[in-house]
C-alpha cells in the first residue's frame, strides 16, 4: 500500500499530539522532536482520544486514567497500563508525514 499523507511536519509542535483521519482510520500523531510516532487515536482503557494526553518525549500518558506508554518502544504499556498500544510505521518526506500501510 502507498504512504498516505497525513499532515505537515509544522501541524505537530515538538512533544505535540494532534489526531488526523486517513483511509477511515483515527490516528494520534506524535511529534518527537527527532522523529514522528503514530498510535491508536483512542485509549485503549476506555476509549480516551489520546491526542487529549501529554507526551514527554518517550512516554505518552493518557490523562484520564493516567495510563502510559513508552513510543519509542513500539507502544509498550508503562506503569499502570494493561495493554501495549498499536503503532503505525510512519515516514517524514521534506515537509510531510507520510502513514506507512
Amino acid at each position: 500500500m502507498e504512504p498516505t499523507a497525513i499532515c505537515k511536519v509544522t501541524d505537530i509542535p515538538v512533544n505535540g499530539l494532534k489526531q488526523f483521519e486517513s483511509n477511515g482510520r483515527k490516528v494520534c500523531v506524535i511529534n518527537a522532536g527527532d522523529r514522528f510516532f503514530a498510535c491508536q487515536a483512542a485509549c485503549p482503557h476506555e476509549g480516551t482520544a489520546l491526542c487529549d494526553g501529554v507526551f514527554d518525549g518517550e512516554v505518552l500518558t493518557c490523562l484520564e486514567h493516567l495510563w502510559q506508554w513508552s513510543l519509542r518502544e513500539g507502544g509498550e504499556p508503562r506503569g499502570l497500563a494493561a495493554a501495549p498500544l498499536e503503532m503505525y510505521p510512519v515516514e517524514v518526506d521534506a515537509d510531510t508525514v507520510y502513514l506507512k500501510g
